[in-house]
Protein backbone atom coordinates (compact mmCIF):
# COMPACT_ATOMS: atom_id res chain seq x y z
CA UNK A 1 0.00 0.00 0.00
CA UNK A 2 1.31 3.34 -1.07
CA UNK A 3 -0.06 6.69 1.26
CA UNK A 4 -0.33 9.96 0.44
CA UNK A 5 -0.66 12.18 3.02
CA UNK A 6 -3.45 14.57 2.63
CA UNK A 7 -4.31 17.11 5.29
CA UNK A 8 -3.55 20.58 5.06
CA UNK A 9 -6.01 21.92 7.88
CA UNK A 10 -4.27 21.47 11.24
CA UNK A 11 -5.96 19.65 14.17
CA UNK A 12 -6.20 20.91 17.44
CA UNK A 13 -3.33 20.06 19.79
CA UNK A 14 -3.66 18.82 22.97
CA UNK A 15 0.23 18.78 23.73
CA UNK A 16 0.62 21.91 25.36
CA UNK A 17 -1.54 21.04 28.07
CA UNK A 18 -1.42 19.75 31.49
CA UNK A 19 -3.67 16.82 32.49
CA UNK A 20 -5.87 17.68 35.65
CA UNK A 21 -6.42 21.04 34.38
CA UNK A 22 -8.51 21.52 31.08
CA UNK A 23 -7.68 17.56 29.30
CA UNK A 24 -10.14 15.22 30.15
CA UNK A 25 -8.89 11.93 32.22
CA UNK A 26 -8.30 9.20 29.33
CA UNK A 27 -11.67 6.81 30.16
CA UNK A 28 -13.69 10.47 29.40
CA UNK A 29 -11.17 11.12 26.43
CA UNK A 30 -11.45 8.13 24.76
CA UNK A 31 -15.21 7.85 25.06
CA UNK A 32 -15.83 11.50 24.36
CA UNK A 33 -14.45 10.70 21.06
CA UNK A 34 -16.17 7.30 20.62
CA UNK A 35 -19.03 9.55 20.60
CA UNK A 36 -18.21 12.53 18.57
CA UNK A 37 -16.84 10.81 15.89
CA UNK A 38 -19.42 7.81 16.04
CA UNK A 39 -16.97 5.05 16.10
CA UNK A 40 -15.78 3.00 18.46
CA UNK A 41 -12.32 1.30 16.32
CA UNK A 42 -9.20 1.67 18.13
CA UNK A 43 -6.37 2.09 15.78
CA UNK A 44 -3.55 -0.81 16.28
CA UNK A 45 -0.07 0.82 15.12
CA UNK A 46 2.66 -2.38 15.03
CA UNK A 47 5.28 -0.73 12.83
CA UNK A 48 7.78 -2.95 11.80
CA UNK A 49 10.18 -3.80 8.86
CA UNK A 50 11.55 -0.49 7.53
CA UNK A 51 13.88 2.17 8.46
CA UNK A 52 12.60 4.19 11.21
CA UNK A 53 12.09 7.55 8.98
CA UNK A 54 10.04 5.40 6.69
CA UNK A 55 8.21 4.20 9.13
CA UNK A 56 7.16 7.47 10.68
CA UNK A 57 6.11 8.61 7.00
CA UNK A 58 3.92 5.94 6.50
CA UNK A 59 2.28 5.92 10.28
CA UNK A 60 1.81 9.87 9.66
CA UNK A 61 0.06 9.35 6.70
CA UNK A 62 -2.09 6.39 7.66
CA UNK A 63 -3.61 8.74 10.65
CA UNK A 64 -4.05 10.97 7.89
CA UNK A 65 -6.62 8.76 5.83
CA UNK A 66 -7.75 7.19 8.92
CA UNK A 67 -8.02 9.10 12.39
CA UNK A 68 -11.37 10.60 11.36
CA UNK A 69 -12.70 7.08 11.57
CA UNK A 70 -11.29 5.85 14.40
CA UNK A 71 -11.48 6.84 18.42
CA UNK A 72 -8.16 5.94 19.81
CA UNK A 73 -4.58 5.03 18.86
CA UNK A 74 -2.90 1.93 20.45
CA UNK A 75 0.75 1.79 19.59
CA UNK A 76 2.67 -1.96 19.83
CA UNK A 77 5.95 -2.05 21.84
CA UNK A 78 7.82 -3.21 18.89
CA UNK A 79 6.05 0.67 17.22
CA UNK A 80 8.10 1.75 19.66
CA UNK A 81 11.29 -0.15 19.56
CA UNK A 82 11.59 -0.06 15.95
CA UNK A 83 10.97 4.09 15.91
CA UNK A 84 12.97 5.03 18.44
CA UNK A 85 12.48 7.42 21.28
CA UNK A 86 12.20 10.62 18.85
CA UNK A 87 9.91 9.34 16.29
CA UNK A 88 7.63 7.65 18.82
CA UNK A 89 7.22 11.16 20.48
CA UNK A 90 6.43 12.74 16.79
CA UNK A 91 3.89 9.94 16.05
CA UNK A 92 2.29 10.51 19.37
CA UNK A 93 2.23 14.50 18.61
CA UNK A 94 0.37 13.41 15.56
CA UNK A 95 -2.08 11.40 16.75
CA UNK A 96 -2.89 14.39 19.64
CA UNK A 97 -2.76 16.98 16.93
CA UNK A 98 -6.07 15.21 15.86
CA UNK A 99 -7.36 14.68 18.60
CA UNK A 100 -7.04 11.33 19.84
CA UNK A 101 -5.63 9.69 22.85
CA UNK A 102 -2.83 7.13 22.45
CA UNK A 103 -2.48 3.75 24.19
CA UNK A 104 0.42 1.77 24.37
CA UNK A 105 0.45 -2.26 24.51
CA UNK A 106 3.39 -3.18 26.67
CA UNK A 107 1.39 -5.73 28.84
CA UNK A 108 3.44 -4.61 31.63
CA UNK A 109 4.13 -6.98 34.31
CA UNK A 110 7.07 -6.57 36.63
CA UNK A 111 8.01 -5.48 40.02
CA UNK A 112 6.97 -2.20 41.21
CA UNK A 113 9.96 -0.73 41.02
CA UNK A 114 10.58 -1.82 37.23
CA UNK A 115 6.81 -0.98 36.38
CA UNK A 116 6.89 2.64 37.95
CA UNK A 117 9.76 3.61 35.69
CA UNK A 118 8.73 2.11 32.67
CA UNK A 119 5.38 3.52 32.95
CA UNK A 120 6.97 6.82 33.58
CA UNK A 121 9.09 6.58 30.36
CA UNK A 122 6.01 5.83 28.40
CA UNK A 123 4.07 8.72 29.84
CA UNK A 124 6.46 11.25 29.05
CA UNK A 125 6.62 10.15 25.35
CA UNK A 126 3.19 10.98 25.14
CA UNK A 127 1.56 7.90 25.76
CA UNK A 128 -2.14 8.63 27.86
CA UNK A 129 -2.91 5.02 28.36
CA UNK A 130 -0.98 1.60 29.26
CA UNK A 131 -2.21 -2.07 29.30
CA UNK A 132 -0.73 -4.34 31.45
CA UNK A 133 -0.67 -8.05 32.53
CA UNK A 134 -2.47 -8.46 36.21
CA UNK A 135 -0.14 -11.72 36.60
CA UNK A 136 2.33 -9.28 38.98
CA UNK A 137 -0.36 -8.91 41.23
CA UNK A 138 -0.93 -5.71 43.31
CA UNK A 139 0.99 -5.18 46.17
CA UNK A 140 4.93 -4.68 44.96
CA UNK A 141 3.64 -5.05 41.07
CA UNK A 142 0.60 -2.95 39.41
CA UNK A 143 0.33 -0.40 42.36
CA UNK A 144 2.78 2.16 41.32
CA UNK A 145 1.18 2.16 37.64
CA UNK A 146 -2.57 2.91 38.87
CA UNK A 147 -0.77 5.65 41.28
CA UNK A 148 1.32 7.04 38.35
CA UNK A 149 -2.08 7.27 36.48
CA UNK A 150 -4.47 8.75 38.63
CA UNK A 151 -2.11 11.29 39.04
CA UNK A 152 -1.60 12.52 35.59
CA UNK A 153 -4.81 11.22 34.43
CA UNK A 154 -3.70 8.08 32.05
CA UNK A 155 -5.40 5.39 31.77
CA UNK A 156 -4.48 1.50 32.67
CA UNK A 157 -6.27 -1.35 30.70
CA UNK A 158 -5.71 -4.71 31.93
CA UNK A 159 -5.37 -7.59 29.78
CA UNK A 160 -8.02 -10.45 30.62
CA UNK A 161 -7.96 -12.52 27.64
CA UNK A 162 -5.49 -12.34 24.22
CA UNK A 163 -6.69 -13.42 20.93
CA UNK A 164 -4.42 -15.84 19.53
CA UNK A 165 -5.31 -19.80 20.24
CA UNK A 166 -2.56 -20.50 22.84
CA UNK A 167 -4.25 -17.58 25.22
CA UNK A 168 -6.71 -20.30 26.83
CA UNK A 169 -3.43 -22.71 28.16
CA UNK A 170 -3.07 -19.64 30.37
CA UNK A 171 -6.08 -17.21 30.93
CA UNK A 172 -8.17 -19.99 30.41
CA UNK A 173 -7.07 -22.40 32.91
CA UNK A 174 -9.25 -23.48 35.90
CA UNK A 175 -7.93 -21.97 39.21
CA UNK A 176 -8.92 -21.83 42.52
CA UNK A 177 -11.41 -18.87 44.14
CA UNK A 178 -10.80 -18.65 47.57
CA UNK A 179 -13.71 -16.38 48.27
CA UNK A 180 -15.98 -18.51 46.86
CA UNK A 181 -13.59 -21.83 47.63
CA UNK A 182 -15.07 -22.93 44.23
CA UNK A 183 -12.52 -23.15 41.29
CA UNK A 184 -12.83 -20.73 38.35
CA UNK A 185 -11.49 -19.40 35.20
CA UNK A 186 -8.10 -17.33 35.67
CA UNK A 187 -10.02 -14.63 32.82
CA UNK A 188 -12.68 -14.40 35.41
CA UNK A 189 -10.19 -13.16 38.04
CA UNK A 190 -8.44 -10.90 36.38
CA UNK A 191 -11.39 -9.22 35.14
CA UNK A 192 -12.74 -8.98 38.65
CA UNK A 193 -9.53 -7.84 39.62
CA UNK A 194 -9.56 -5.14 37.01
CA UNK A 195 -12.58 -3.98 38.50
CA UNK A 196 -11.28 -3.96 42.06
CA UNK A 197 -8.27 -2.06 41.06
CA UNK A 198 -10.76 0.79 39.48
CA UNK A 199 -9.53 -0.11 36.12
CA UNK A 200 -10.40 1.59 32.85
CA UNK A 201 -10.36 -1.51 30.62
CA UNK A 202 -10.08 -5.11 30.11
CA UNK A 203 -8.91 -6.60 27.11
CA UNK A 204 -10.82 -9.46 25.57
CA UNK A 205 -10.01 -10.78 22.00
CA UNK A 206 -12.50 -10.64 19.59
CA UNK A 207 -11.93 -14.50 19.00
CA UNK A 208 -13.61 -15.42 21.80
CA UNK A 209 -17.05 -14.04 21.57
CA UNK A 210 -18.24 -16.73 24.70
CA UNK A 211 -15.87 -14.86 26.76
CA UNK A 212 -16.81 -11.53 26.26
CA UNK A 213 -20.41 -12.56 26.91
CA UNK A 214 -19.40 -14.34 30.24
CA UNK A 215 -17.27 -11.29 31.41
CA UNK A 216 -19.44 -8.60 30.22
CA UNK A 217 -21.72 -8.97 33.32
CA UNK A 218 -18.70 -8.91 35.98
CA UNK A 219 -18.15 -5.41 34.40
CA UNK A 220 -20.90 -4.07 33.35
CA UNK A 221 -21.32 -0.17 33.98
CA UNK A 222 -17.51 -0.27 35.60
CA UNK A 223 -15.18 -0.93 33.30
CA UNK A 224 -15.09 -1.07 29.22
CA UNK A 225 -14.06 -4.08 27.33
CA UNK A 226 -11.24 -3.63 24.27
CA UNK A 227 -11.48 -6.46 21.63
CA UNK A 228 -8.21 -7.05 19.23
CA UNK A 229 -8.04 -9.53 16.75
CA UNK A 230 -10.81 -8.46 14.52
CA UNK A 231 -10.62 -9.45 11.02
CA UNK A 232 -7.10 -10.93 10.12
CA UNK A 233 -6.83 -13.09 13.36
CA UNK A 234 -10.56 -14.07 12.99
CA UNK A 235 -12.19 -12.27 15.01
CA UNK A 236 -15.47 -10.38 13.58
CA UNK A 237 -16.79 -7.04 15.32
CA UNK A 238 -20.26 -7.34 15.27
CA UNK A 239 -20.51 -10.91 17.30
CA UNK A 240 -17.92 -8.86 19.55
CA UNK A 241 -20.18 -5.90 19.61
CA UNK A 242 -23.22 -8.60 20.44
CA UNK A 243 -21.32 -9.70 23.20
CA UNK A 244 -20.64 -6.55 24.62
CA UNK A 245 -17.09 -5.31 23.71
CA UNK A 246 -17.08 -1.34 24.15
CA UNK A 247 -14.23 -0.37 21.50
CA UNK A 248 -12.51 -2.71 19.09
CA UNK A 249 -8.50 -2.80 18.63
CA UNK A 250 -7.75 -3.46 14.35
CA UNK A 251 -4.54 -3.50 12.91
CA UNK A 252 -3.43 -5.28 9.86
CA UNK A 253 -7.08 -5.46 8.20
CA UNK A 254 -6.81 -1.37 8.31
CA UNK A 255 -2.83 -0.63 8.45
CA UNK A 256 -2.34 -3.34 5.28
CA UNK A 257 -5.54 -2.33 3.23
CA UNK A 258 -5.53 -0.67 -0.45
CA UNK A 259 -7.97 2.20 0.73
CA UNK A 260 -7.58 2.05 4.28
CA UNK A 261 -9.66 5.47 4.87
CA UNK A 262 -12.37 3.33 3.44
CA UNK A 263 -12.34 0.13 5.19
CA UNK A 264 -11.59 2.41 9.01
CA UNK A 265 -15.01 4.01 8.04
CA UNK A 266 -16.81 0.77 7.15
CA UNK A 267 -15.41 -0.38 10.45
CA UNK A 268 -16.36 2.12 12.47
CA UNK A 269 -19.81 2.34 10.62
CA UNK A 270 -20.01 -1.73 12.12
CA UNK A 271 -19.07 -0.66 15.36
CA UNK A 272 -21.75 1.72 15.91
CA UNK A 273 -24.80 -0.17 14.62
Amino acid sequence: MSLRRNRTTPRRSRQGLKRGESEEPYRDWIKNSSIDRRTRVVLALDLDGKAPSDLLEFGEALLDHTDEHVCGVRFGRQTVLNLGLSFTRRLTRRVHAGDLPCIIDDKLSDIGSTNEAITTAYYRLGFDAIIVNPSSGWKGGLEPVYRLSRKGGQGVIVLAYMSHPGAKETFGQRVFNSASRKPTYQYEKYARKAVDWDSDGIVVGATRPNIIRKLKPIVKGKVPIYSPGIGTQGGDITSARKAGSDYFIIGRSITRAQEPANISAKFARASFS
